[in-house]
């Protein structure tokens, strides 16, 4: 079988990756970001069991995004799109997510709430159910929209996975959150909308009775390779989307699906089963999001399918340990989402998500992008802590503080997507 290395990437990239090894410390410019020595102790002391520890990171290969499982390099967009792109959504189905079903089903939205002069006229807010039918039985799960009032024209927008909690209307009105601030999305000429995953699937082990899932097999255990609450949270981000296309002052071709943490990795799955949307932004995903499952730092595929058995299909846990065995990782997702946008956010405290491995990530995805004509970020150094990095089509910071999600975040978030939303 003919074997091919990253014949797209800059030289900068091959040197400081390979795909078969780590950037030294040494190698790296001093203004990039590292992981703070004490924390790193603290944390290695708090949990032996895990690595903290750069030089500690394993040997790997990431599996190159432009060559086939036969061996093929991609060397053009049609090649891309007409054949690795779909064989990767397989891989990713089969392995890691799931694969949804395609079972036929009606879809009604209800409204059941409206204000329209929230945050002093600026916006109209509005409380929707989505109303699934399969035969005689219904499933339905609440989200809530704002838009501008005062837009020129139609509007770009952001759909927010919370993995937190539901954000009522009225609450989304009166109680300022920085997990989901409404009126800066309105302030910035953005609409947007959220709804809870556990409305749609219970984050829980035991949770399959009650969600989308089961809904949609009729009781019936899932199969091993069945879509799991990760993949199931994403549909539900497509059939907001799909209300969204309703909606005269939204321009649906500009929608942006975002998540925090599990809702980080949402989002970057969502957008990959649909191209619908224009960007996706996850902040703080870690493993089984934006960061490398090859480098093992971190939370590990052991630990998060052992603790998580419903965010992935069964075949994911067989790589416990080995994975490089994988015949995927996580800088192919982003891959996936190419051309369109992709925005990574890491924090400098939240080494159990791996930044580096985010960062490293995206980077591992330029060549996709180069192929299809779109800059990405090539540097494989990290930016220096607080400040921003865009290039084209893909951008990343890194801040201050813990796993979480604020303000800060989301101007810069919004910045990267007004360079391609507006």
């Amino acid at each position: 079988m003919q074997r091919h290395s990253f014949l797209l990437t800059s030289a900068m990239l091959l040197a400081a990756m390979t795909f078969t090894a780590r950037p030294s410390i040494s190698q790296e410019a001093t203004s990039a970001w590292q992981a703070n020595p004490d924390l790193v102790e603290k944390l290695t002391k708090q949990r032996r069991e895990f690595n903290y520890v750069e030089s500690k990171v394993p040997t790997y290969t990431l599996p190159n995004p432009l060559v086939t499982r036969g061996g093929d390099l991609i060397r053009s967009p049609k090649e891309w799109n007409e054949r690795r792109r779909g064989e990767l959504l397989e891989l990713f189905r089969e392995q890691v997510y799931g694969r949804r079903p395609d079972t036929e089903y009606s879809l009604r939205f209800e409204q059941t709430a409206e204000t329209t002069r929230a945050f002093d006229g600026a916006a109209t807010g509005r409380e929707i159910k989505a109303i699934f039918e399969i035969d005689d039985r219904t499933f339905s799960f609440p989200f809530v929209v704002f838009v501008p009032n005062n837009a020129s024209g139609p509007t770009p927008a952001v759909i927010h996975i919370n993995n937190r909690y539901f954000v009522p209307l009225a609450t989304a009105v009166e109680k300022p959150d920085p997990f989901w601030p409404v009126e800066t999305f309105i302030e910035r000429g953005y609409a947007t909308a959220s709804f809870h995953t556990s409305h749609v699937d219970p984050d829980k082990k035991d949770g399959y009775p009650d969600g989308i899932r089961s809904f949609f097999a009729d009781g019936k255990p899932p199969e091993d390779t069945a879509w799991r609450s990760l993949s199931a949270w994403g549909w539900a981000a497509s059939r907001v989307l799909d209300h969204l296309q309703t909606i005269d002052s939204i321009d649906a071709s500009r929608v942006a699906v975002s998540g925090h943490s599990r809702g980080g990795k949402t989002s970057l799955w969502a957008a990959c089963e649909d191209e619908r949307f224009a960007i996706a932004y996850s902040n703080n995903s870690g493993c089984g999001g934006a960061a490398l499952s090859r480098r093992a730092y971190g939370e590990t595929v052991e630990r998060i399918t052992t603790s998580f058995p419903h965010w992935f299909c069964k075949p994911f846990s067989d790589y416990a340990g080995r994975e490089n065995d994988l015949p995927v990782d996580q800088h192919e997702v982003v891959a996936l989402i190419a051309p369109r946008g992709v925005y990574v956010a890491s924090a400098d405290e939240d080494l159990w998500a791996d930044p580096k491995g985010e960062y490293a990530s995206l980077v591992a995805a330029a060549p996709v992008f180069g192929l299809l004509g779109k800059d990405a970020i090539e540097t494989a150094t990290m930016p220096p802590l607080g400040q921003q990095r865009i290039k084209g089509q893909t951008g990343y910071h890194i801040r201050a503080g813990g796993h979480g999600l604020g303000e800060l975040d989301w101007d810069f978030f919004l910045d990267f997507a007004d360079t391609l939303l507006k």
